[in-house]
């Protein structure tokens, strides 16, 4: 398991829970209802009503939030958002490393390389892995298998957007699904030049940054 991963969801986890008891207990405030009364209208104990103000209860649930809202005149809801980079399985990280240990001196080069935050956005978002070298980054994506091509594109080209680099480097799992996909969506790809694999292997083993594009791996 990513422990990184688990333990950055834990911490969003506590501070959301803060977050919304905070939101709770100004909302009841200025209503001038006393915990009590809130706790009985919905059906908890001031005990735990009182937890839930204070960000302590771990296991306080979607449907009691929506409750404790409509009782103070708010609409709860909860989301999730693309954010920072999901556990990956043994085989995105060898394809992964199959390109990174190619990369000579003077690059270097970064995994799981965070997004910059905004003053409006908390960011979550990390690029799979960043070269760095010669004041210039190259960006780099590693999707294994092809699905919702849109909305694997709608990603990647936001991350660009939020945090645009000299260079970008698509790669894609060598497979025939994969393969299928590519030939029948193509047009999705047409700002990206198919590079072989040899060209970017060289760049990097010449310690160059590779051309921008999407390269089968």
């Amino acid at each position: 398991m990513n422990t990184s991963a688990f333990d950055r969801g834990h911490r969003a986890g506590e501070r959301a829970l803060h977050l919304l008891g905070d939101e709770l207990r100004e909302r009841r405030l200025s209503l001038g209802l006393s915990q009590r009364r809130v706790a009985a209208a919905a059906r908890l104990s001031r005990s735990r009503y009182s937890r839930i103000e204070a960000g302590k209860i771990p296991t306080f649930a979607i449907v009691e939030l929506c409750e404790l809202a409509s009782i103070l005149g708010l609409e709860g809801a909860a989301r999730v958002y693309p954010g920072g980079s999901p556990v990956r399985d043994a085989a995105h990280a060898g394809r992964l490393q199959s390109i990174l240990r190619q990369v000579a001196p003077p690059m270097r080069y970064r995994i799981e390389v965070p997004l910059p935050s905004a003053a409006n956005r908390w960011e979550r978002r990390a690029w799979d892995a960043m070269q760095f070298g010669d004041g210039q980054r190259t960006a780099i994506e590693l999707e294994m298998r092809l699905t919702d091509v849109q909305a694997m594109r709608r990603r990647v080209d936001l991350k660009r957007r939020d945090d645009p680099t000299e260079s970008f480097l698509l790669l894609i799992a060598d497979t025939r699904s994969n393969r299928r996909v590519l030939a029948e969506f193509g047009g999705l790809f047409a700002d990206l030049p198919r590079l072989p694999s040899s060209v970017v292997r060289d760049a990097l083993a010449a310690g160059r940054h590779p051309p921008g594009g999407l390269m089968l791996v």
